[in-house]
């Protein structure tokens, strides 16, 4: 009798934690909607080097998507980006592609999504070594994001900062 208890109150406290973690009619691929519209950005790369961005984000025509593009202006001139989110809800994760200059091979990596911290993760191939790259983007307030971005090519032991800096919303 007393595991009949157990067993049953473990399984309504299942059942109550299930049901308000997602609530019904939640589209987790609106939670991508924090970077919907218009922010400019600055930010130091390598310690020394400003960056400035222009990243303009916008559901694509059906919904099922976020398509954001920035326009980023540093020393060595003007690069543009195109990043597409989107929402995997038979594995309820978050990924990315991201074209970065017209022509160049995409890059992709994963989101995850707690809070107000969006982290997300990929890595590069560069003479022959792989790098992973993690980003983090936390959203102080609706209309403020910080951004830091670090690499380590040793595995995740050691992580180098690599660009760090702020965004401001100017338009929805």
């Amino acid at each position: 009798m007393r595991a009949g208890l157990i067993f049953t109150a473990v399984l309504l406290a299942a059942l109550f934690i299930n049901a308000n973690a997602v609530q019904p009619g939640d589209d987790p691929t609106k939670k991508l909607g924090a970077l919907v519209g218009q922010w400019q950005t600055e930010g130091t790369l390598m310690g020394s080097m400003s960056v400035t961005s222009n990243l303009q984000c916008r559901w694509s025509p059906q919904g099922s998507f976020l398509i954001c593009e920035q326009l980023i202006k540093m020393g060595t001139g003007e690069h543009r980006q195109l990043t597409i989110y989107s929402y995997n809800a038979k594995e309820g994760s978050y990924a990315y592609t991201t074209l970065s200059d017209p022509g160049a091979k995409p890059t992709t990596g994963t989101v995850e999504i707690k809070g107000n911290m969006w982290t997300y993760t990929t890595s590069v191939e560069a003479h022959g070594k792989t790098a992973q790259i993690r980003t983090t983007n936390e959203f102080t307030d609706a209309k403020t994001e910080v951004f830091k971005v670090a690499s380590s090519d040793d595995g995740g032991a050691h992580w180098v900062s690599v660009l760090e800096g702020k965004a401001r919303k100017i338009a929805d």
